[in-house]
């Protein structure tokens, strides 16, 4: 129940809320509201200890409770590795999306994304404390008191408390937080005009979290208070091993009366409040006291191979109620157990869930309606191995279809709880669960408008759980920041939009719309964001004509997306190279890779290019001022591609300093290219090689994109050939690993690939992550008439 049954309490008085008829005599009629005045003001509200009390608790049993139709549907908070959402299912639940167990509030109810305001529901406005607007969360009165049934699947609760804007200056509350009865959180006393309090909690393995906020000590007069943004943050880990349900996060699950209860019998409407889980005199100490209608949803990425539980109605229930036992894998039915009935005697499941991904329990009414439907899931477990294994560079198929998801993109983060985002060439962004299914999508549309007009390239993972996407729009340089749920942050930049005019405008010489971008972006442990790629530059080659070239360009940016003003000139720096390379004023100069060593010093990498046939590629190092690192190679400027045309497409900082490097080498970029520098700049080793049979040498591109550093001193990398994008790994002494992949030799296409090297899509745009167990992701993109489209995800075994 919500507050669309507040106005019955005036005509129900302590009656039970559901029991009420939703027809009524007319409501006295409320005095009108008038504007608040200080507390000795003849109109004060307030005045003679006026309260209008409301509640949406659920109340205690009657006789019949199930009496006209009564039933108190509870949903759950949602995980974030749910294949059928219901509500928020990216791992954000903000609380006004949440139904809660009971709540009460002292100035009429309880109010969703909007502030308390007067007596009746609805009546608030935007959430405000200290002038920062929220657009979700809830509007209370103090006293009030707020709890949901988490059960134990959340790792995070989020707000940001105060008191509302609405009373001005007066007013004070305090704020509190429980979690199975333990205090989490006091804010102290809040008064009007404070700034908003941030929360950030930790709920893990809490069932029950409860909010309280109470006055200041000077009576409830105007304490108008905001729980701003709140907001869950809910992950399922996969079973690892032999395990209780009870102890395992759901991704989702819904009772039919009150929430679902663990290691205990349903009882009534609230949480924990049902008995031992008894089944026909039979007592169990493990299992999910649920009422019909219920389902519990469970992600086990086809890691366990069997379901066994005892069920049956509960004895609470005597020998009534009916009900019906499901389960289910990917959707399909394994199990029915039949009508049973109240005082049948416990009956035993088995159920075979080999190469399972998403369990389902349901369980159903006997076809006569849901009164006294308690049934138990009684010592509920699962038999779970360790997470499959298999042939290094092969497929992992408990991901996706045969270790594929058809979403692809330009660039992947891994989150935590495995949890993968993949950012498309439009800016948008796409979850997917540790088992490869689509759990949210969010888009790029900054205050409402259209999507961007550019391209994505590069994505990061801030310390706060943030995304930052980086490319161009309207031919500039671009960030963007999302939030956990997806949607961009209006407090980053504009509508969640940083736009960094670096270029100039082009001339009639040069067609080129870009006139800067970036290509590769990373945050730092503080969340400082470093973007590099490129800005136009112009020069003028002949009188009369003016053209431009592309420098170097870095970009610093605070977590909240403004400048750093300490890095270079007002947080941007650019770096022409044309003196450098001989090249006069015309020189293409664009980095396509940057990394961050431990003591914040950046490393960059692209290529220089000062005419049509003579380019080469470069390896950077900047001071975190912004400057050129004089200790890198006497002037911050390195050469690389072993004496050949190259380019540097991608950087890694490895363990003691050294500097890796991945790009392509030969005319036209025909061998790939991996190269190592030392800590100071030196040139040094290096390997050019083949990821397929060319069909001409000298036509033949290809190119490493991406460089992932493994623990042990090996490198997994990522690049194209031709149009097909391929996986390979290679020793600390830069020896390629033959065994990696299905077999020594793979046919991509009719082409043949050289052994070691695992074709995972078409097109040529590649970008790697690894997950807790190592496991190396990779998505794929390809260019089209239309733009950049999504190819594929996919996981390879170690």
């Amino acid at each position: 129940m919500k507050t669309s049954l507040a106005p019955l309490f005036f005509v129900c008085g302590t009656l039970l809320l559901a029991s009420c008829s939703g027809k009524q005599p007319p409501l006295p009629p409320l005095p009108d509201p008038a504007p608040p005045e200080d507390t000795t003001s003849a109109d004060n509200p307030y005045a003679g200890g006026k309260q209008y009390p409301w509640t949406d608790r659920l109340e205690l049993a009657v006789d019949d409770p199930y009496a006209a139709g009564r039933s108190y549907p509870w949903f759950s908070p949602t995980a974030a590795s749910s294949l059928k959402p219901q509500g928020p299912a990216d791992g954000q639940n903000f609380l006004s999306g949440v139904q809660w167990t009971s709540a009460t509030n002292t100035w009429g109810p309880v109010e969703l994304d909007h502030s308390n305001g007067e007596q009746n529901a609805d009546d608030g406005s935007a959430l405000s404390v200290g002038g920062s607007t929220f657009a979700k969360g809830l509007g209370v009165h103090a006293a009030s008191e707020i709890h949901y049934a988490l059960g134990g699947q959340c790792n995070t609760f989020t707000a940001h408390v105060g008191v509302d804007d609405e009373v001005g200056a007066r007013g004070s509350v305090q704020f509190r937080a429980f979690g199975d009865g333990r205090m989490l959180f006091n804010s102290g006393v809040r008064r009007g005009g404070d700034p908003a309090l941030p929360v950030n909690l930790s709920v893990a393995g809490i069932r029950e979290l409860r909010l309280m906020t109470g006055d200041g000590g000077d009576g409830i007069e105007y304490d108008h208070a905001d729980w701003g943004d709140a907001a869950l943050s809910c992950e399922v880990a996969l079973p690892g091993k032999d395990v209780w349900l009870s102890d395992l996060a759901y991704v989702s699950a819904q009772s039919g009366w009150g929430p679902v209860e663990f290691d205990r019998s349903n009882g009534e409407q609230g949480l924990r409040d049902g008995g031992a889980l008894t089944i026909a005199g039979r007592t169990f100490d493990r299992g999910m006291g649920v009422h019909a209608p219920s389902t519990l949803d469970y992600d086990l990425g086809r890691t366990c191979t069997a379901f066994s539980a005892q069920l049956g109605l509960d004895e609470e229930v005597g020998g009534r109620g009916s009900v019906g036992f499901e389960v289910y894998g990917d959707g399909q039915k394994l199990y029915d157990s039949g009508p049973l009935r109240g005082g049948d005697p416990a009956r035993q499941a088995v159920v075979d869930l080999r190469g399972v991904q998403t369990l389902r329990l349901s369980v159903t009414d006997g076809g006569d309606g849901l009164a006294h439907d308690h049934a138990d899931w009684a010592d509920a477990r699962l038999q779970c191995g360790t997470a499959v294994t298999g042939q290094p560079g092969t497929r992992d198929p408990g991901f996706g279809e045969a270790g594929r998801s058809s979403v692809g993109g330009v660039a992947t983060v891994t989150e935590n709880g495995g949890t993968l985002v993949v950012l498309g060439g439009r800016f948008g962004l796409t979850r997917l669960s540790p088992s490869g299914v689509v759990l949210a999508r969010g888009a790029a549309t900054p205050n409402g408008a259209a999507t961007l007009n550019g391209a994505a390239s590069a994505l990061a993972l801030q310390p706060d759980g943030a995304l930052i996407a980086v490319g161009y729009a309207d031919g500039q340089m671009v960030a963007l920041r999302y939030r956990p749920d997806l949607t961009l942050d209006p407090s980053f930049g504009l509508g969640g939009v940083v736009r960094l005019r670096l270029g100039v405008a082009a001339s009639q010489y040069d067609s080129d719309p870009v006139r800067s971008a970036a290509t590769a972006v990373t945050v730092a442990p503080d969340g400082q964001i470093v973007l590099a790629g490129y800005a136009s530059r112009p020069f003028s080659p002949a009188p009369g004509v003016t053209l431009s070239d592309d420098d170097f360009a870095l970009v610093r940016l605070g977590s909240d997306g403004r400048p750093d003003l300490t890095f270079g000139r007002s947080g941007v720096v650019t770096t022409p190279l044309n003196a450098l390379l001989a090249g006069g004023d015309a020189s293409t100069d664009k980095l396509y890779g940057v990394a961050l060593q431990p003591d914040g010093r950046i490393v960059v990498a692209g290529e220089a290019q000062y005419d049509a046939n003579n380019y080469s590629s470069v390896v950077a190092r900047y001071l975190g001022t912004g400057e050129l690192d004089p200790s890198f190679s006497g002037d911050g400027i390195a050469l690389g591609g072993l004496g050949e045309r190259s380019t540097f497409h991608a950087v890694a900082v490895e363990k003691g300093g050294a500097i890796l490097l991945g790009g392509g080498t030969g005319r036209f970029f025909t061998s790939a290219l991996l190269q190592r520098f030392s800590p100071a700049g030196e040139a040094g080793e290096g390997v050019r090689f083949q990821f397929r049979m060319p069909e001409n040498a000298q036509l033949f591109q290809t190119v490493v994109t991406a460089l992932l550093p493994q623990s042990d001193g090996r490198v997994v990398l990522g690049g194209y050939a031709g149009d097909t994008t391929f996986v390979s790994r290679f020793g600390a002494d830069l020896t390629q690993d033959l065994t990696f992949g299905a077999a020594p030799a793979n046919t991509v296409l009719g082409n043949t690939a050289q052994g070691g090297n695992v074709p995972v899509g078409s097109g040529s745009l590649i970008a790697l992550t690894q997950d807790a167990e190592r496991r190396i992701i990779a998505t794929t993109a390809q260019f089209t008439a239309t733009g950049i489209e999504g190819d594929g995800t996919v996981r390879l075994f170690p």
